[in-house]
């Protein structure tokens, strides 16, 4: 993915000020890793995405990753953040808007809000860092419209997760579309591992 030098100027105001910010966005460490690691494994997770125009939600998006990323390299979807922490969501509004980026940001718990008008709307759902597969499959298929995926971003043991999920994906109905082990991203950058879950169309 070719990143233009505007978008390289956002990608960089938007690091700093999750650097600089005074609530604790991410970890210390994750703070030393925002351009060597975060952001290029957002960026990675972006080429995985369908082409737009799609509507994606990103779930708990803590301090923009992936969601803000994506929506700075990928004008072409629709990106939309939401987190159940109000400084989060408003540190997430005000960088957006101090970056030039159009997003909408939701604040709530996805458990309620997958309940009301967000309900059945999106292409695609991402998730990073959040909860394990099984509390996340409830959580996320809700927004899914038909023929929708979740791209859930996981660590090293996304095998047994995946295995523990299977009920509750059985349950939701949907299928596993692609594993780390078929797709794992840029391996240059930093190891990929993305579990992608797919509602019936």
């Amino acid at each position: 993915m070719e990143i233009t030098p505007a978008q390289r100027e956002q990608l960089t105001a938007f690091a700093d000020a999750v650097a600089s910010s005074a609530h604790n966005l991410v970890s210390k460490r994750a703070r030393t890793e925002l351009h060597s690691r975060h952001v290029p494994e957002a960026i990675a997770l972006s080429e995985l995405l369908p082409p737009g125009p799609a509507r994606v939600l990103d779930v708990g998006s803590g301090g923009g990753f992936p969601g803000m990323v994506v929506a700075i390299v990928r004008s072409d979807l629709t990106v939309e953040l939401l987190d159940s922490t109000r400084k989060k969501t408003r540190f997430l509004e005000e960088t957006a808007g101090a970056i030039g980026l159009q997003v909408q940001v939701h604040t709530g718990r996805a458990e309620q809000l997958g309940a009301g008008s967000l309900a059945g709307s999106f292409d695609v759902v991402t998730v990073r860092a959040v909860a394990s597969l099984t509390q996340l499959v409830p959580w996320c298929t809700p927004f899914l419209a038909p023929g929708g995926r979740i791209y859930a971003l996981k660590g090293e043991r996304w095998a047994e997760e995946l295995q523990a999920a299977e009920p509750a994906i059985a349950r939701a109905g949907l299928t596993v579309a692609a594993t780390p082990d078929a797709d794992g991203g840029d391996d240059a950058v930093a190891p990929l591992r993305v579990v992608m879950l797919q509602r019936p169309a």
